[in-house]
């Protein structure tokens, strides 16, 4: 089941599947990003976080975003499994 949202007037969505969380934001400037988290209150985190940056630095392209997210997730994954 996907869950829509909004956060600073840009929309985004978030949904479970195999045990874990992923968020989608819709449309920035016609690029969409995507991200994986453990619980749904990290993803919607995420995902805002995501789109505060994005509205803080109008330069910096999506993609470093979301390898910046996706590098924190994949740290913290591989943490807790220790």
């Amino acid at each position: 089941m996907r869950i829509s949202k909004n956060h600073l007037g840009i929309g985004f969505e978030v949904w479970n599947a195999q045990q874990s969380w992923f968020w989608l934001i819709d449309n920035t400037n016609r690029n969409g990003m995507i991200g994986a988290a453990a619980s749904e209150s990290d993803a919607i985190a995420e995902a805002r976080s995501s789109i505060e940056e994005i509205s803080n630095s109008p330069r910096r392209p999506g993609w470093e975003c979301a390898l910046g997210n996706l590098a924190r997730y994949l740290a913290s994954v591989c943490n807790a499994s220790a």
